[in-house]
Parts: structure tokens; C-alpha cells; sequence
């Protein structure tokens, strides 16, 4: 497959996924499902985490013999100013287009290819404003057309309409917006050259019932399209209950002139109310939201009437601010403020000499270095039970000290003898593995030559590392006193490691686990940023992980760790990349490739970046992981021959 050189722009963003066709009963077609190319797991529109380069994906489908197969193959997701036009359906047998279709090929004058199917156009353009400026369609299913600049991805096939030279990928808002207009109808277009105030003579309907402005809504020019949403219909969304929660919501933001409360009660009226709109992601419910995004897309109406002509014109320039005196002024009156231009002038280049210090601190692992600089900052690792998390994060923190990193290790579910006795085994292994002994045996008092050199050599690495033993009584707030201590008396900076953080005892007994984990994460965050520090917790994973990739799902708690944490890792065993574990069926072939590899020496382990606020986040590292040593070697690293030879 290959494509012309008008998309070589597009193959230069991580906007990148592959694909796979699945086919879907109900629908009697196939549904073209999204990959990560990095994990194989499913790609999400709005997540760019699960995104990747031109080159991983097609790398991804090529392995998978997606292509090969014709069974799938790459596709691009929209973000960034970059919009697709699809066109279901208009070539005719004979080659030419239906007459709609192709008005709009001519207007839009941009890169044209068939769809896969080759009954079927893509039109891909650049826009300088969100679609949502037009309004809050996106589909029109009566011919067959839908636009989108987020939210969705486009195959792309490379096959050039017409055949001929292809058309580079332009910048098309004027004609979109036409479009638009003639073809989806605006709803709600709102005015650009006025921010402040939204002018308009129509008067708003404040004196209504719930009842009667519903009414009003249904006989409105659009009340057909709300009508079926109230009913809880999701034709027209493709069956995306999020979009329609959305679209209904943008509605009754434009009638209820932005009140929030009034919004959120008559949605609860419609048929598109559900337990989900009540549930929290973090500090949010998914209703509230919703509403927020909603809200964001349409301008309150203020009657122009109101105000005299000086209001109006201070309403408009208001945002021309006289700063002489501004500061002083805010600086007396409320200390905790301070501007952008301030913080220029005050403290930005010293935060960029502090934060740009932090780039040498590295994991010590060879193959993670390579991504990753442990910038201060809340990281989590999860991972099922058998795959060496703790043994990680031990030998992460072993290497931070040795690196000259003070470092303090909560342990809550292993004594200290246990992590230093596993230390003192991976020293005896770093040093030789052929007499290298267990962390089991050396606590059975196997005290070899090896096992007292490696006593030696661990003590001169792990000086500054100190293990805490916490027990299953230890609450959040013994945690962060001990650091704050330590930070009091020593002046120091540790790197500060929970294992693990679902074991923390809630304060109060009342919380829900979900609950408590989320008051536990805001406050490990709130002690890294006080500090400066790197906080890295270790998290379980649900149990319906165990035959499935790691993803965000797969945390306990999802919400609170996924928009919190900084960074998030997760452990995951190589197998599940194939393609096996891609479906919920064959549990007992899937339980057999699990055991088997878990009997592998070493196990074949795969670091997986989840999300990443300092840098890439779509990235793997792949290790060995010997067990008996708790030792992990990086995949790739001048020294894992040498242990495959002896082993």
C-alpha cells in the first residue's frame, strides 16, 4: 500500500491508528474497529495516547497481516485543525458521482480517495475553526454524508479519486461552513466578533414550565432531530449514547440560555437518562461532564435591549486591560493571584532551570531511559499478580539509590527482610548467574561467597534508600507526615514509592474502596506537588484483566488514577499482544497460552505507557524477567545476551 506524496503532512503527525473489520450482524455490514498500534488493544477517537506515527501503524497492520488479508488496514484520527468529509455510497456504476456529491468534491477542491469499499469518497481539508462554530450535526444519513474534525478516524486508502494526480490537503473553512449550512442547517452559530455579549432580538423563554418549553423546543425548527433524542432515540448517532447525551445536552444549553440546573433536570426527563450519568470520573460525574463540554460550544444570550450603547461598546473592549496598575493593585488585594505577564517577567525562567535539572534523573533501566527522563511528578504501575511489580519497582528503587537518588519504600504488604533479601539475589545475579541464589535461600540462611559479596556490593548502592513497613493499619496521612519529615529534618528530596496503594486503610471507614482510592491518589498528588517530588504508586488491576491487554480500564478505581496521575505504566505479559486476546471467547485456550508463559524462564514481560504528561506516552519496553533472582534485564541491552547464553 502506498500513498501519494499530498498526505506526506498527515504521516508526519502521531495521529495514526490501525484498523480491523469486524463484521456486525445487526448492521449486516462490517464496523472498522480502531488499534493501538502500539498495544493492540482498541484505539479511542478521543484519547491520543492510543494514538501513533504513520510508521507504527502500518507496521502494526503489515505484522497482523491486516492488509495482506484485506481484512484491515491504517487510518488517520481528527484533532488538530485537520476535518473529513464521508461520502456513503455515491459512486455510481458507471464511475460518476451523484450530483451532491459531487458539488461538494468541486467546492471543496482538496484531497479526494475512494473509500474502501470503492462506492465510497473521503475528502480530508484543514479548518481554522472547531465544526463546532457551524453547529452540532455531524451527520446526514437521508444522503448518506457526515463531516468530523474529532471524535472519529478515517481509513485511508491511498487510491486517489479519479485516478489522477492527487490534491493536496488545503485549508477549506469558508467551503466546509457552506457545506454546512446548506446540508446539515446551523443550530446555534455563534457570534465570533462579539464575545461578551451574544446579540440577538429574539426573547428568551425564562416565564416557561419544563412542559411548555419543551414544547417550544419541539415545534422549533429543529424539534424533529430533539424530539427523537428526548425519546431516547440513537439512529441518528449511530447508536453513540455518549454523542446523543451530547447533542441533546448542546440543545438544552441554546434553550435554556446556558442554566446549567435546568439543563441537567430536563435531561433527566428524556429517554436518553441512564444510571451513567450519575457515575464519577474522578472529580466529576460523566453528566456534569457532558453539560461542561455543552456549555462550552454555545454563548449565553444577553437582550442588547438592556444595556445603553456606552454598556455595550465597554462589553466588547473590555478585554483590552489597562495593566500599569494592575499588579499592584491584585498583588494588595489578593496576594494568591498573579498574572501570565507577571510570572513571565518574576519566576518562569527560574522554573524552567529547576525543571529542565530533572532530566538526568533516569530509571536505570537502559530501554526506559531512552523514552523517559523521571521528571517530579505522581507515576503508577499496575499489573495482575505473578508479573514482578513490586520486584520493578524494587530494583527501580535500587537503581535511584545507587544512581544517588534518596528514596523511601512504603511497604505495605512486604517486610523488610523480604525486599532487601530479593535485593541481595538480584546483586548475586547482576554479578554472575550461573552462582547466583534466591531470594528464598539466602533467607533460609545460604549465606555462599557470592551471597556475602553481594551483601557488600548492595550496601554500597543503597545507602540512601530506606524501606518503611507499614502494615494493613497504615492510612494516607502517615504516609505523606513521614516524607514531610523526612523533607523537615534532612532537607532532601526523595523519590517516594507505596506499594501498594489499594492496601492504604481509608480514614474513613465509611468510603467506598473506589472512593477512598480516589482521596488517597488527590492526596499523593497534592504531596508531589507541594514537594517537587517523584511519587510512584503501585496499583492492582481489576481481576478481568487477567486474560486481557492492560488498558485504562484495567486499573481498580480507574477514574481517580487515569485524570490524576502523571504517568501510568502497566506490566503485561508478551502473549497478550496476539491476537487472541483481542476477543472475550476461548477463555480455556487463552487461561493455557497465560499459564505457559508465566513457566517461562525468564517470563517475557512488556512495560506499557499508558498516558504520559512529560513526553511520547505511546511507547512499550520489553524485558526479561527472572524470577527466581528478581531481576528484570531490558530487552535489547548489551548484557541480556550474555544471560540468554547462560540460561
Amino acid at each position: 500500500m502506498s500513498f501519494p506524496k499530498q498526505l506526506d503532512e498527515l504521516k508526519s503527525l502521531r495521529q495514526w491508528v490501525a484498523y480491523r473489520l469486524i463484521w456486525n450482524e445487526k448492521k449486516g455490514k462490517a464496523d472498522k474497529r480502531p488499534i493501538d498500534p502500539h498495544t493492540g488493544n482498541g484505539a479511542k477517537a478521543n484519547d491520543p495516547s492510543t494514538w501513533g506515527s504513520y510508521d507504527e501503524a502500518m507496521n502494526f497492520a503489515v505484522r497482523q497481516g491486516l492488509i495482506a488479508s484485506q481484512s484491515g488496514g491504517v487510518g488517520f484520527e481528527f484533532g488538530n485543525g485537520y476535518c473529513g468529509i464521508d461520502l456513503d455510497n455515491v459512486v455510481l456504476e458507471d464511475g460518476r458521482l451523484k450530483p451532491f456529491a459531487s458539488e461538494i468534491v468541486n467546492l471543496m477542491n482538496s484531497y479526494t480517495e475512494y473509500s474502501p469499499s470503492g462506492k465510497g469518497l473521503h475528502v480530508l481539508c484543514k479548518l481554522s475553526v472547531s465544526l463546532l462554530e457551524f453547529g452540532t450535526r455531524r451527520r446526514n444519513d437521508e444522503i448518506g454524508l457526515e463531516m468530523y474534525d474529532s471524535g472519529r478516524f478515517f481509513t485511508v486508502t491511498g487510491d486517489v479519486f479519479g485516478g489522477g494526480e492527487a490534491k493536496a490537503v488545503e485549508n477549506r473553512t469558508q467551503e466546509a461552513r457552506k457545506i454546512y449550512e446548506r446540508y446539515f442547517h446551523v443550530d446555534g452559530v455563534k457570534n465570533l466578533n462579539t464575545p461578551h455579549l451574544r446579540m440577538s432580538s429574539e426573547k428568551f423563554f425564562d416565564g416557561l414550565t419544563d412542559s411548555e418549553l419543551w414544547q417550544r423546543i419541539f415545534s422549533s425548527q429543529h424539534g424533529r432531530e430533539i424530539f427523537d433524542l428526548y425519546q431516547g432515540n440513537l439512529s441518528s448517532y449511530a447508536d453513540d449514547h455518549s454523542r446523543a447525551d451530547l447533542a441533546l445536552c448542546s440543545h438544552l444549553a441554546y434553550w435554556t440560555n446556558c442554566d446549567e440546573a435546568r439543563m441537567d433536570r430536563m435531561f433527566r426527563q428524556s429517554g436518553l437518562m441512564r444510571p451513567k450519568w450519575d457515575e464519577r470520573h474522578g472529580a466529576q460525574t460523566y453528566g456534569a461532564m457532558t453539560l461542561g463540554v455543552a456549555l462550552r460550544s454555545v454563548t449565553p444570550y444577553i437582550p442588547v435591549y438592556s444595556y445603553s450603547d456606552s454598556q455595550i461598546a465597554e462589553a466588547i473592549s473590555s478585554r483590552f486591560i489597562d495593566t500599569q496598575n494592575l499588579y499592584s493593585k491584585v498583588e494588595a488585594e489578593m496576594p494568591s493571584l498573579r498574572f501570565v505577564g507577571e510570572y513571565l517577567e518574576q519566576k518562569f525562567k527560574g522554573d524552567v532551570d529547576r525543571f529542565s535539572g530533572y532530566k538526568y534523573r533516569k530509571t536505570g533501566f537502559s530501554n526506559l531511559d531512552e523514552k523517559i527522563s523521571l521528571y517530579p511528578g505522581l507515576y503508577v504501575l499496575g499489573a495482575v499478580s505473578s508479573l514482578g511489580k513490586t520486584t520493578f519497582i524494587g530494583q527501580l528503587a535500587d537503581q535511584l539509590a545507587e544512581a544517588g537518588d534518596h528514596v523511601l519504600y512504603f511497604s505495605l504488604e512486604q517486610s523488610e527482610f523480604e525486599l532487601v533479601s530479593k535485593g541481595i539475589s538480584r546483586m548475586t545475579a547482576r554479578e554472575n548467574l550461573e552462582t547466583a541464589v534466591s531470594a528464598i535461600k539466602i533467607r533460609e540462611g545460604y549465606l555462599s561467597d557470592s551471597v556475602e559479596r553481594a551483601i557488600e556490593n548492595y550496601r554500597s548502592i543503597a545507602g540512601t534508600e530506606a524501606i518503611i513497613e507499614c502494615g494493613f493499619d497504615t492510612t494516607v496521612v502517615t504516609i505523606t507526615d513521614t516524607v514531610r519529615d523526612y523533607i523537615s529534618k534532612t532537607g532532601i528530596q526523595p523519590v517516594v514509592i507505596v506499594d501498594y496503594l489499594q492496601i492504604v486503610r481509608p480514614i474513613d471507614i465509611r468510603q467506598t474502596a473506589k472512593d477512598a482510592v480516589d482521596v488517597h491518589v488527590r492526596a499523593f498528588k497534592k504531596l508531589q506537588v507541594d514537594n517537587d517530588l517523584v511519587v510512584i504508586l503501585i496499583s492492582s488491576l481489576n481481576r478481568a484483566n487477567y486474560l486481557t491487554p492492560v488498558d485504562f480500564e484495567s486499573f481498580k478505581e480507574s477514574g481517580g488514577i487515569e485524570y490524576t496521575a502523571d504517568v501510568i505504566w502497566g506490566l503485561q505479559l508478551e502473549v497478550m499482544n496476539s491476537e487472541i486476546f483481542d476477543g472475550d471467547k476461548k477463555l480455556k485456550q487463552k487461561r493455557e497460552i497465560v499459564r505457559q508463559a508465566k513457566n517461562e524462564n525468564p517470563r517475557k514481560i512488556e512495560l506499557v505507557c499508558l498516558k504520559n504528561r512529560y513526553g511520547i506516552s505511546n511507547y512499550h519496553c520489553e524485558f526479561l524477567y527472572y524470577a527466581q533472582y528478581d531481576l528484570f534485564v531490558p530487552l535489547g541491552d548489551e548484557k541480556t545476551e550474555k544471560i540468554r547464553i547462560v540460561f
